[in-house]
């Protein structure tokens, strides 16, 4: 089932959409299709390997990467394509309906305001942005560029930066305690199937 975006299309933010890449290109990849196009990723990955354009289009276009992808418990390496604006327009040429338009022509806005944005810059001063490289065995094998109000924090810090004061507002702790109780109650409802299943 592919995810659901959390947000209405028009709500989000060009950098919901499109991403920096290592090359220093205004990309997006298949996961974050998949998922405002409301379709499988599994079927976009098929949709990017059947499209007839040309090795060159393909390889200055679209690039395949392994990503850790998080399925229910389950987590593995998975196929993800980058694409810059070229590549996702050939892509999406085919995407019919009132929702595909919209999103075709939010990501046609994300493009072009991030390359505006950048442009707008001036030459003596440097892009300035944070990225997270997950490195394993010695490789990069995933880049990412953070929002700023994005934490990369250790599990055994997280209950002191939920005790700092003016942190968090009362909606989003509100939001991250109905979370963490939906978690335990699906945690709790799985313990409670297992050990059913060992009384049998």
């Amino acid at each position: 089932m592919p995810i659901q975006s959390a947000l209405p299309i028009t709500q989000l933010s060009p950098s919901d959409l499109i991403f920096i890449s290592d090359a220093n290109e205004l990309v997006t990849d298949s996961l974050t299709v998949s998922k405002h196009f409301n379709k499988q990723h599994k079927n976009v990955i098929q949709k990017i390997e059947g499209l007839d354009c040309s090795d060159i289009f393909t390889s200055a276009n679209f690039s395949a990467h392994a990503k850790k992808i998080t399925a229910g418990v389950v987590v593995r390496d998975s196929k993800v394509y980058q694409m810059t604006k070229d590549g996702f327009m050939f892509l999406v040429m085919g995407f019919t309906g009132k929702r595909a338009a919209a999103v075709k022509e939010a990501y046609i806005n994300a493009f072009n305001q991030m390359a505006e944005q950048l442009k707008k810059k001036p030459e003596s001063e440097p892009v300035s942005y944070r990225i997270m490289t997950v490195i394993e065995n010695g490789q990069a094998i995933e880049s990412k560029v953070l929002p700023n109000d994005m934490f990369v924090i250790s599990k055994s810090r997280l209950n002191q930066l939920f005790n700092e004061s003016n942190l968090f507002s009362m909606g989003e702790l509100l939001s991250i305690s109905s979370c963490v109780n939906e978690r335990i109650a699906e945690i709790a409802k799985l313990q409670d199937m297992r050990l059913n299943q060992m009384k049998k």
